[in-house]
């Protein structure tokens, strides 16, 4: 079970990465690496 839920925890990663990235390809939006002012 330890198995199986370190990969379901790596797909989930892997997954939210994929959203993100695709949003920002839409978007057509910049990654800008380091923090920002004003994010909590």
């Amino acid at each position: 079970m330890r198995r199986k839920g370190r990969r379901r925890a790596v797909v989930a990663v892997a997954r939210k990465l994929a959203v993100i990235m695709h949003r920002m390809w839409a978007d057509n939006t910049e990654f800008r690496h380091g923090s920002t002012e004003g994010n909590a």
